[in-house]
């Protein structure tokens, strides 16, 4: 039994507390503190409603980056504890195929990793190849205060299918901030937080099916 079905099933039991835990900001805990919630989460399933639209230049949800993912703080953020290497033969990753990068594409944030490797999942299921272009960038190109500099977010794109349906993906594969940006050659960039809650959000868009 999948953990949306396992939710379902003991609805009737903790819809009082699932209620609760949505409006009481769930999606602000760490995963740990949120009780009878201690499933992983499938990597194959979307767990957010997409959005009917997603036009350029736009963001979900509707706030600056800094106020939903965060800022960064280099002074408590370790390369070697907080990043996590992801590697998808189904995936193209731009430091693999461009010989003057010196950057590793596939380094990102441990709370990057999960809806990292659920919009891969998710796009290979609309027969789509994932293109990833930067994630962890200790220097370059990013202004100083980019959550590339702690790995925390990802530029993407897919010539299989509009970068509309990318940016639909991304928000569905749990992203806490995600935008559909034309600066640069259009991608898609995704962030998350430093707690970031797969579980939570789960929660609440299985609460409110």
């Amino acid at each position: 039994m999948g953990f949306k079905q396992k939710l379902l099933l003991y609805g009737g039991c903790f819809s009082a507390v699932i209620i609760f835990l949505v409006g009481s900001d769930i999606l602000h805990q760490p995963a740990e503190s949120i009780p009878e919630l201690a499933y992983n989460v499938p990597l194959d399933i979307q767990i957010r409603q997409q959005p009917k639209r997603f036009p350029l230049d736009t963001n979900m949800p509707p706030l600056r980056e800094g106020r939903v993912s965060g800022s960064i703080d280099l002074s408590t953020f370790s390369p070697e504890n907080d990043l996590v290497a992801v590697h998808d033969d189904r995936v193209w990753w731009e430091s693999d195929n461009d010989t003057n990068d010196t950057e590793d594409d596939h380094m990102v944030h441990k709370s990057l990793e999960a809806p990292l490797r659920r919009v891969i999942e998710l796009v290979c299921k609309n027969n789509g190849t994932l293109e990833v272009h930067d994630s962890y960038r200790e220097t370059g190109i990013h202004n100083p205060k980019s959550l590339h500099k702690e790995g925390r977010a990802v530029d993407l794109t897919c010539d299989d299918f509009s970068m509309e349906k990318l940016a639909k993906i991304c928000w569905a594969a749990g992203f806490d901030w995600v935008l559909y940006e034309k600066k640069g050659g259009a991608h898609i960039h995704c962030s998350v937080r430093r707690n970031h809650n797969d579980r939570a959000i789960f929660a609440a868009y299985s609460a409110g099916q």
